[in-house]
């Protein structure tokens, strides 16, 4: 949705990798100019609108109005054991605008960081490996507007409880070219889940408004959102089930799914005195269960992967404590970041550029 925000994006700290996101594409396995300290801390605001978006990518992409406003928070911590072990954690809270609702996403991370001495590598090498659990989650999802979910149009829908798992796995590089020169490269594989518990639909049944709730079983139940004339009479009472493939629906293969990812990356940080900054770019590709086939079914494109492009800027305000401004931009919206946005009635609404630009406090060396 939103692409301009690169621009205004960029940041981060000065010293030791950043935990900028579940899916990092600013990760390296060492900072070779890092102070040593057990404890690192990060604090930002994320934000995406028309005053962000300063070159007006948003609206390239088709986007007015509040749609795809996103305004939330995020923060990070990392904590080294040894020289060889570290553990790491992040919290995201989002609240997304799809006018005229908003919806809120809590996202979180847990990881554990390897950094072992091998002794073909030089001095100037590392190699880190990790391993993480991360996920997104939101009590509720709510679209008041009409909504088309394969064959079939309904005028309101809400999903209950959607939630997505990750198991993820990577393997990390960094080389120390000279004292203002690293680069890093990265490569990961992973396993996704996503759920819901129901959805909530308003449409017609039997040519009346109807509220319909639909299971994980795939069966709905419903009731009647107003009196209904039926036969020439007016019914205020009526018995709905039934099978919501009456509705095109497969809740198993529409909403709830497994899949697997695979990315690369890489990133070139650039240090002058207390400037530093990195350019980052991370590939995703995605396998999964089901879901793919029914996008084509009913006559949208699958999106199978995703580009992000990122863009750091940080200043040591004092050996402890460091400023930041990141940009982050997806080609196809938040694919891969938040996989639970993803199902056969939005695949055809992500295929849009978006950014994400944070702003914040990096604490290190304590």
């Amino acid at each position: 949705m939103n692409l301009k925000t690169l621009c205004l994006a960029l940041g981060a700290c000065a010293s030791g990798y950043t935990l900028a996101a579940p899916n990092d594409l600013f990760l390296q396995a060492n900072d070779f100019k890092a102070q040593d300290s057990a404890l690192q801390l990060t604090v930002a605001l994320d934000a995406v609108n028309d005053t962000i978006d300063v070159f007006d990518m948003r609206q390239s992409e088709g986007v007015s109005g509040d749609r795809g406003d996103y305004i939330g928070g995020h923060i990070a911590a990392e904590y080294q054991l040894n020289p060889k072990w570290s553990i790491e954690g992040s919290y995201y809270y989002r609240d997304i605008d799809l006018a005229p609702d908003t919806n809120t996403i809590h996202s979180a991370l847990l990881g554990v960081r390897y950094q072992p001495e091998l002794p073909f590598l030089a001095h100037n090498d590392a190699i880190a490996f990790r391993a993480s659990v991360w996920g997104n989650r939101s009590d509720e999802l709510t679209k008041s507007s009409p909504t088309r979910i394969n064959t079939h149009t309904f005028d309101q829908v809400s999903v209950t409880k959607p939630q997505d798992l990750q198991l993820q796995f990577d393997a990390l590089f960094s080389r120390k070219i000279d004292h203002m020169n690293q680069v890093n490269a990265f490569a990961s594989l992973g396993y996704s889940k996503v759920e819901i518990e129901n959805l909530k639909m308003r449409t017609l049944y039997q040519g009346c408004l109807a509220d319909i709730n639909v299971g994980s079983n795939n069966q709905y139940t419903g009731q009647l959102a107003a009196p209904c004339k039926i036969g020439g009479s007016t019914v205020h009472q009526l018995e709905i089930t039934g099978d919501a493939k009456d509705y095109g629906l497969e809740v198993d293969k529409d909403l709830n799914y497994d899949s697997y990812f695979a990315s690369l990356g890489g990133s070139w940080n650039w240090r002058y005195q207390q400037f530093e900054s990195q350019i980052a770019y991370q590939y995703q590709y995605l396998w999964r269960q089901d879901i793919d086939d029914r996008v084509a079914q009913f006559g949208n494109s699958a999106i199978k992967d995703n580009h992000q492009l990122g863009l750091k800027l940080s200043y040591d305000l004092n050996p402890k404590m460091s400023a930041f401004v990141q940009g982050e931009l997806y080609q196809h919206n938040f694919v891969g970041q938040i996989p639970f946005l993803y199902n056969g009635t939005t695949a055809s609404r992500l295929d849009k550029r978006y950014g994400l630009a944070s702003i914040g406090l990096r604490l290190h060396s304590f």
